[in-house]
């Protein structure tokens, strides 16, 4: 009796041991990966859906990041850079507003998403998710002025935005920093590429 009793304990244990081992090994990676790749889509849509509620609000076209040119020969470029930086703060602070909602938000995957097998990934009991917001978003924004064919000029401003998160499932805890460049204006404009651009605060 105490030989089977044993042999019974060893047997369980061995057990044990090699469900951990095939956890670690093999579920625990693919679960570490959907999760975060579903943290990252996320993160992506609420800085996207910031963006478009701030463009929206202040009702700002491509036109008003730029003064009008007059000059045939492009010698200068004239940039709002008072309206850059007001709606660069303005989305990073909705971004910050979203992120802490999301953070506040319990997110519910199927148990079979982990298995890597597209036919369960729908299937099995839900494993709750957490995104755990850390500090403020952070942005900062970037100009390019290129040549984009014969006497035309390719005018671009995008913004940088950087998200710190953490991902938490019962299992693991895995931070996560999201970077994300988010184009504003993309426009041409006719004639040579100019020496250089200044930045202005149009009224």
């Amino acid at each position: 009796m105490k030989k089977k009793l044993t042999f019974l304990c060893i047997f369980l244990l061995f057990c044990t041991i090699l469900l951990i081992i095939s956890f670690n090994h093999f579920i625990l990676p693919i679960m570490t990966d959907v999760c975060s790749k579903y943290a990252v889509t996320r993160i992506n849509n609420e800085i996207s859906s910031a963006a478009d509620k701030v463009i929206e609000d202040m009702g700002i076209t491509t036109s008003d990041f730029t003064e009008e040119i007059t000059n045939t020969d492009l010698s200068h470029i004239n940039i709002n850079s008072l309206l850059i930086n007001s709606i660069t703060n303005k989305i990073t602070a909705e971004i910050s507003e979203n992120m802490n909602e999301l953070s506040n938000t319990e997110i519910r995957l199927p148990s079979g998403a982990f298995s890597g097998i597209p036919l369960f990934s729908r299937l099995g009991f839900s494993v709750p998710l957490h995104i755990t917001y850390m500090g403020d978003a952070k942005a900062d924004y970037e100009t390019s002025l290129t040549s984009a064919g014969v006497n035309q000029v390719s005018y671009q401003i995008w913004l940088n935005i950087e998200c710190n998160v953490s991902v938490v499932s019962p299992v693991f805890s895995k931070p996560l920093c999201i970077k994300r460049k988010l184009m504003l204006v993309n426009t041409i404009f006719n004639g040579k590429v100019p020496e250089g651009y200044a930045n202005i605060n149009i009224q």
